[in-house]
């Protein structure tokens, strides 16, 4: 069982790294909005690699539109993916909002409030 750990935490960081290229490279075609900073935060792939959960940072726009293209487009980012990851299936992709750093800033406001 940690071998299949180990394996979807390599495959995630492979996916993770591939999509932030794709991303990166066809921004401009896909977000009309340019004034933006997508980061590829998290991927974590099923444990049969048939599909995989893709978290988002977006700093400069609104981040419900830039999820919500990124998953209108997530067929394409699947193919890309597939033409470079050497896995027997290529995985679905969803794309979510990653809230990590809002929760890291509030927790922060929150330990500043007590001093």
């Amino acid at each position: 069982m940690k071998a299949l750990n180990t394996r979807s935490r390599r495959v995630g960081e492979n996916i993770r790294a591939l999509l932030s290229k794709h991303i990166m490279l066809r921004e401009h075609q896909i977000l009309e909005k340019r004034n933006l900073l997508i980061t590829v935060t998290e991927v974590q792939p099923s444990a049969d690699l048939r599909y995989a959960k893709v978290f988002i940072s977006c700093i400069g726009e609104d981040k419900e539109y830039v999820v919500n293209t990124l998953n209108s487009f997530a067929n394409l980012f699947s193919r890309l993916v597939a033409k470079e990851l050497k896995t027997k299936y290529s995985p679905k992709l969803s794309f979510f909002k990653d809230y990590s750093f809002e929760k890291a800033k509030r927790i922060n406001e929150i330990f500043d409030e007590k001093e």
